[in-house]
C-alpha cells in the first residue's frame, strides 16, 4: 500500500508523519499517537499501518514534538503540548482530500492513549478509540528528561472524568505491564459508555514487545475500527 509523508507546524515547530493509504480513497482514517518516549516508527505502529491499509482503512502515524523526526525538545513536552500536537494533526486530516474525516478513529499507546481520550472528549467527530496500555493518571515527578512542569500539567487532567460518556472504546492492556498497572484499564473501562470492550493479555508487557501479543492486539484493533468506521460488510 502507498505511503504519503507529510509535515505540518504546531506551536511553531514542525511535526513529521506518514499516512498508510489503502487502494480505495477517500478512506476512513485512524490517527495513531505514540507513547511518551516512543515514535511513529515503532514496530507496532508500522504493523498497524500496514494491516489497516490492506483492509481499507488509512492509518496516520506522526512524531510528537521532541520525538522521532519532529522538531522540539523532549524536556519541554507536557500533556497539553501533546494534546495540541494531536489537535493539529486532526485539523490536517480534515483538510486532506484522500481521507474521509467523517469516519475518523483514534488509536493511542500509553501516553498517546491518554491524550486520545482528552481529544475525543472535546471532538464529537471521533467515532471510535482503541487504547493500548493507557494510564488513568500520570504518575511520577520531575525525573530523567522530563521537567516538573510535565507532571504539574498532568495533574490538571482527570482522565476518569474525561472517559465518562465516551462510546466506542476498546481497551487493550497486559497483566505483565511493568509501567502502567492493568487495573487502570479496568477503571477506565468501567467509566466508559457502551459500546465498549476490554481485553487483558495474560503476559503482555507495557510495549506489547512479544510478537504474538502485538499481532493479536493489532488484529483486535483492526476489527474494532472496521466495526465503527466501515460498518457491516
Amino acid at each position: 500500500m502507498p505511503l504519503e509523508f507529510f509535515s505540518l507546524k504546531v506551536g511553531g515547530q514542525k511535526l513529521q508523519g506518514v499516512i498508510h493509504l489503502p487502494k480505495k480513497v477517500p478512506a476512513p482514517v485512524v490517527v495513531g499517537s505514540h507513547g511518551l518516549f516512543s515514535s511513529k516508527d515503532s514496530e507496532k505502529f508500522i504493523m498497524l499501518g500496514d494491516l489497516f491499509s490492506q483492509e481499507g482503512i488509512a492509518f496516520l502515524r506522526y512524531d510528537h514534538r521532541g520525538c522521532g523526526e519532529s522538531e522540539g525538545d523532549i524536556s519541554e513536552t507536557t500533556p497539553s503540548s501533546r494534546l495540541e500536537d494531536l489537535k493539529g494533526v486532526l485539523a490536517f486530516v480534515r483538510g486532506h482530500p484522500l481521507l474521509d474525516a467523517s469516519r475518523l478513529g483514534l488509536l493511542g499507546s500509553s501516553m498517546g492513549g491518554f491524550i486520545s481520550v482528552l481529544a475525543a472528549k472535546e471532538d464529537p467527530g471521533i467515532k471510535a478509540l482503541v487504547l493500548w496500555a493507557t494510564p488513568m493518571r500520570i504518575r511520577g515527578k520531575g525525573e530523567g528528561p522530563l521537567r516538573e512542569a510535565f507532571f504539574e500539567d498532568a495533574r490538571r487532567f482527570d482522565l476518569l472524568q474525561a472517559v465518562e460518556g465516551l462510546k466506542g472504546c476498546l481497551f487493550l492492556h497486559g497483566k505483565g505491564d511493568e509501567v502502567v498497572p492493568f487495573q487502570d484499564a479496568l477503571e477506565l473501562y468501567r467509566r466508559a459508555k457502551e459500546p465498549k470492550e476490554l481485553v487483558l493479555f495474560e503476559k503482555a508487557d507495557h510495549s506489547f514487545s512479544e510478537l504474538e501479543d502485538r499481532k493479536s492486539a493489532a488484529l483486535l484493533s483492526l476489527e474494532w475500527f472496521k466495526r465503527f468506521l466501515l460498518g457491516p460488510s
